[in-house]
Parts: C-alpha cells; structure tokens; sequence
C-alpha cells in the first residue's frame, strides 16, 4: 500500500471519529460531565483490572492451544504478545496492532507469518462468534423483533462459515495435494508459492479438526467474553448505572465492540462514546453520564494495555515501528510432522 493511501485511510479515520465526538457531545452539559467523573467511584478499577487481566491471560491460553499444531509455546510469551497488539491497536488505525502482534512473536518464538497469520484469524473468528451469540443475547432479552431477525440471519451466515472452515480443515489434505497439483509440485513458481503458503495457512487452521481441542476453544473463548462481561458490570458500578445489570453490561460489551470494526482513529475514540451513548440511551440513561461511563471504559484499558504492552516490546529490545529485524526472521516450514528449523541457520541459496 502506497503512503498516500495509508494517509488518506488515517485521514478518514480522524474525520470519523471528529463527527463521532461532535455527535456524543454536542448536547452534554460540560460542568456536569467533569462532575461526574470527579464523583465516580473509582475503587471499581481494581476488579476491572483484574477480570481485564484475566481475559488476556485466557485469550493466551486460547492462542497457545490453536499453535499447538506447530510447536509449544510459552503461554507468557504470547499474553506479552497479546498485550503489544492491544498496545498497537490503541497507537496504530485500523487496529494495526495486529501487524505488530504478528511481527513481534515472530521474532520471539520464531514462528512464520503465515502460520501466525491463521491462528491470530482463528481467535479473531471466534471473537465474531461470541459477539454474536450476545448480539442474539441482547436481542432475545430485550424483546426487539425488527433488529432480532438480522441478528438471527447474521449468526446464521456465522455458522456457515464456521462449518466451512471445519470442512477445509478436516479435508485439508487432499486441498493442499489439490493445490500443489496444479501448481506442477515446483514451489519456485508463483503457483508454487501460493500453493506453499496455503500449505502454511491450512496448517494454521487445523486445530479445527479435532473436536475435543474445538471444544477447549470453546470454553476458552467463553471464558474470555464472560470475563469482559463482567468487566462491563463494574464500569457501571462506577457511576451507579446498574439499575439492569445484566442487560446494560451486555449493551455496553455488545455495542461498543460492534463500534471498534468502523475505521477510526487509533483507539477507536469517538465511536467509542457514541457506542456508549446509544447503549445508555436504551436504558433511560442521561448522555452527560453515558459519557461519563464511555471516558472511563476507554481510558482504563488504554494506560492497562499500554504500558505493558510497551514493557513487554522495550524488554525485547525491539521497536514498534522497525520492521527491518522482523522482516530477515528466517519462517522455519511447518508441515505436519516435521521439527521446526534452528533459527540461526543460514539460508542455503
């Protein structure tokens, strides 16, 4: 991608989140805001941090089960990972941490990209799926029919992806034989490549085929959900919003989630607060303490994940912007079976 298109992608980012904020404030009353975040009960922050805490070292466990296929992996190596990504997502638009994630425990476990690639999708799908088993949830609870039909038809198409992905887990095999034939078996073509990196990616994705390890991921990602879940319920406890605990922390977990896949500028500020708004809003909350909730949600995950996520990459002494080191990592091959390659073995031409 050029750098003018990466300019104009931040430039319509930034102009997102302007109206976005224009949007949530532009009726607040000023004074009562700084009221009430003055006023709020920040002893809440503490089990926040925990649960928060707790939701990453899960989502570690979950990433080390779908490498499993590859190698093991120290579980806190990839809850450092984790943490760099989320760091880079609140530095970096269009959740660049992504990238960052993916580069940095490349060149700390010395796995290749595409392997990387696939599982990082794999926890990401299953963040998709979750989210809509509470957007079902929500939808269920509260009893809209209208929004409740294209809730029902979105989990509808998840599942057909997720059965889709299984399929081409289970089969891959005779997928990779499939793509190597015509790629006439030479890996220096272009077919050839192609047909490589498949190889990697499939590989990636064939945690899938085993039930009882389908069914950890399962538990593990409910597990994470849950724990944001409750989260949400003790940001609420911080302004006295919990008049309907279970069904504003669902609102406020579901839609601004929903609010982070609209391209904004890092840390999703401005969706963020109109995501907040509107989930408020359902439950007859005023906008000044909507707001107040959505400062508090934003600005304590940011310094959480922030500062680790700049302990972890600055005690790897690597940087968030240089990817010259990652980019000569030597990607070890990880078909089936065989022991991955030393790192420090040099590339025979």
């Amino acid at each position: 991608m050029s750098a003018d298109s990466k300019k104009l992608q931040l430039l319509f980012g930034v102009l997102v989140s302007i109206l976005a904020l224009w949007f949530s404030f532009r009726n607040a009353n000023p004074a009562l805001l700084v009221h009430l975040l003055w006023k709020g009960h920040y002893g809440w922050v503490l089990p926040i941090l925990i649960f928060m805490n707790l939701s990453f070292l899960v989502r570690a466990f979950f990433w080390r089960t779908t490498l499993s296929v590859t190698k093991r992996v120290s579980p806190a190596h990839l809850y450092g990972s984790i943490l760099v990504g989320y760091m880079g997502n609140n530095i970096l638009p269009f959740r660049g941490g992504e990238v960052v994630r993916l580069m940095y425990t490349r060149k700390l476990e010395k796995i290749g990209s595409a392997v990387l690639l696939s599982t990082i999708f794999l926890e990401r799908f299953f963040d998709v799926l979750l989210l809509t088993l509470v957007l079902l949830l929500f939808f269920f609870l509260h009893g809209s029919s209208g929004i409740g039909k294209k809730a029902i038809v979105l989990g509808i198409s998840t599942t057909i992806v997720f059965f889709a992905l299984v399929l081409v887990a289970r089969y891959r095999t005779a997928l990779i034989r499939f793509l190597k034939k015509r790629a006439g078996f030479d890996t220096t073509t272009v077919g050839g490549k192609i047909a490589a990196t498949g190889e990697k990616l499939l590989h990636g994705l064939s945690i899938l085929a085993s039930p009882q390890k389908m069914a950890i991921l399962f538990f593990l990602s409910f597990t994470v959900w849950g724990c944001t879940l409750f989260g949400c319920y003790f940001y609420l406890r911080i302004f006295d919003l919990d008049m309907h605990p279970v069904m504003m922390s669902l609102s406020l977990l579901l839609f601004t989630n929903l609010a982070l896949v609209i391209p904004s500028s890092p840390g999703g500020i401005g969706v963020v607060q109109f995501a907040t708004l509107y989930a408020m809003r359902l439950f007859g909350v005023r906008d000044e303490e909507a707001l107040a909730l959505s400062v508090v949600y934003q600005v304590v995950p940011f310094i959480f994940t922030t500062t680790l996520g700049w302990y972890f990459i600055h005690r790897q002494h690597m940087s968030l912007f240089d990817r010259k080191s990652s980019d000569t990592d030597e990607v070890p091959d990880f078909r089936a079976g065989q022991k991955n390659a030393s790192p420090n073995q040099p590339k025979e031409r």
